[in-house]
């Protein structure tokens, strides 16, 4: 984690920053943004850090980090205050809000799209090209808190094909999207589930794998991940922080790093009901 001004000078800046507004909430001396790698995990570490000075000096509040390993933690890292900022995925987002009033204040765009698909990759030489095909099979998964590596794709399957993957296949977490693709991609697992399209991910270390794997389908349309602010954050800090994204992005620089940490081409506003279907889909693994 970083420290960029010392907590006086912080509060100084901070207290010019907010003159003229009524403070309703917590203007902390310093703000910790937290996320879950969709890639390997010290990819993220080396380098969120420069997203984290950005966005200090759009602030003027240091900006530290946290990376966890797994979406329940940093969903619980909101909930006790340990995190101000985090950058979710779509299912962990709503687990925030509902579990502890965390606002959702922007959603990720990606190429002009605020939404994305769950994508079901095989290998090519399988002989698998329909759905049906895939009871009594092997399927990697990424993590159970993850709406596109888990949840819409488990939802995809029950509801449309009649498969349960608990009773009707086998299957592994495999803990970051990349890897689940790479787990088919050897021969692991008969099918893997990702975002699409995940195997661009590993396609610099396996340059074969569009023509070694194959697209068998996608689910539904999905919000794309987005970033919250944890309860009890002043609003006008909250709307501070939600411009400061926006711009960082908007910047040659910055989307350019945006893009590297996040495949995220843009963030912008968005309103909450959008993630009423994934409260909808999460709530199937509530019962």
């Amino acid at each position: 984690m970083k420290r960029f001004l010392t907590n006086a000078a912080a509060a100084l800046l901070a207290a010019t920053l907010y003159v003229g507004f009524a403070q309703d909430g917590e203007i902390p001396d310093r703000l910790v943004i937290g996320m879950v790698p969709s890639r390997e995990a010290d990819v993220i570490v080396d380098s969120l850090d420069p997203f984290a000075d950005l966005l200090a000096e759009k602030l003027l509040i240091p900006v530290e980090t946290f990376v966890s390993t797994n979406y329940v933690g940093l969903v619980e890292a909101i909930g006790t205050g340990r995190v101000d900022i985090g950058l979710f995925g779509p299912a962990a987002l709503v687990q925030a809000m509902d579990l502890y009033g965390a606002e959702v204040i922007l959603a990720s765009v990606r190429r002009g799209s605020n939404t994305y698909l769950s994508q079901f990759t095989v290998r090519c030489d399988s002989g698998i090209t329909e759905f049906e095909q895939l009871r009594g099979l092997t399927i990697s998964f990424v993590d159970a808190g993850s709406a596109s590596g888990f949840q819409f794709p488990y939802v995809h399957l029950d509801t449309n094909f009649g498969i349960n993957p608990e009773e009707d296949m086998s299957y592994i977490f495999a803990g970051s999207h990349d890897a689940s693709v790479l787990a088919v991609y050897n021969g692991d697992v008969d099918v893997a589930v990702s975002f699409n399209d995940a195997r661009t991910a590993i396609e610099n270390e396996y340059p074969d794998v569009m023509d070694v794997l194959c697209v068998l389908g996608y689910t539904v349309p999905i919000p794309n991940d987005g970033a919250v602010v944890r309860a009890g954050i002043d609003a006008t800090l909250k709307a501070q922080i939600a411009q400061a994204m926006i711009e960082i992005a908007e910047t040659e620089d910055g989307q350019a790093l945006t893009e590297a940490l996040f495949n995220v081409t843009a963030f912008a506003p968005i309103d909450p009901a959008a993630y009423d279907i994934v409260r909808d889909v999460s709530a199937t693994f509530q019962r």
